[in-house]
C-alpha cells in the first residue's frame, strides 16, 4: 500500500472488521491514507526499525506560535473562566497586600503570582469538569442505546407472539370438524 509522494491520499472506509457505523452515528468517519514523506529512505531509523523523530526544542515551540493564537484565546475551552478567576483573585490579593503595608512592587508580585496560580488552578478544574461531563454523556448515550435495543427486542417479541396467536386462531378456525356444518 505504498503511494508516490505526488499522489493524493486515497479514501477508504472504516477499519477492517467493522461492518458499519453504530446506530447513533449519522455520518460515518472517512479515513484517509496519507503518503509518507520518504518511503524509500531508511535514514533516521532506530534499531527496532521505527523511525525516530527528533526531540522538539524551545525554538520549535516558539516558532509554532502564530499571531492568530493571541486573537483566538476566547475560543479555547475554559480559558475565559480561568483568566477571569485569575484576574479577580490577583487584583484582590494585590490590593490586600498593598493595603496591609506592602510596597507597590511587592504587591504587584503577589498579584501576578496569585493571578498565574489562580488561572492555572481554575483552568485545570474546568477541564476536569468537562472531562467528567464527557464521560457522563458517553455513558448516557450508551445506556440509551441499550434501552432502545431492549425496547426494539421487546416490540419484536410482542409482534412475534401476536403473530403466533393470530396464526393459531386462524388454524383453529380452519380446522373445523367435518361433521359440523356451522
Amino acid at each position: 500500500m505504498t503511494q508516490d509522494n505526488n499522489e493524493l491520499p486515497r479514501v477508504r472506509g472504516p477499519p477492517p472488521g467493522v461492518t458499519g457505523p453504530p446506530d447513533h452515528v449519522k455520518k460515518p468517519q472517512i479515513y484517509e491514507i496519507f503518503p509518507s514523506s520518504k518511503p524509500e529512505s531508511h535514514a533516521g531509523e532506530s534499531t527496532e526499525g521505527q523511525k525516530s523523530t527528533p526531540e522538539p526544542t524551545i525554538k520549535d515551540g516558539i516558532q509554532s506560535i502564530k499571531s492568530d493564537d493571541f486573537f483566538n484565546v476566547h475560543k479555547i475551552p475554559c480559558a475565559r473562566q480561568g483568566l477571569m478567576t485569575g484576574i479577580a483573585s490577583g487584583a484582590a490579593v494585590g490590593m490586600g497586600r498593598y493595603f496591609v503595608g506592602g510596597t507597590v512592587p511587592k504587591a504587584t508580585n503577589w498579584a501576578f503570582g496569585v493571578f498565574f496560580l489562580g488561572s492555572i488552578i481554575q483552568w485545570e478544574y474546568c477541564r476536569a469538569q468537562r472531562a467528567n461531563e464527557r464521560i457522563a454523556v458517553a455513558r448516557i448515550v450508551e445506556v440509551m442505546d441499550k434501552k432502545q435495543a431492549e425496547k426494539k427486542a421487546q416490540a419484536e417479541e410482542a409482534a412475534r407472539l401476536k403473530w403466533e396467536a393470530d396464526k393459531a386462531r386462524q388454524d383453529a378456525a380452519t380446522k373445523k370438524s367435518w361433521y359440523k356444518i356451522w
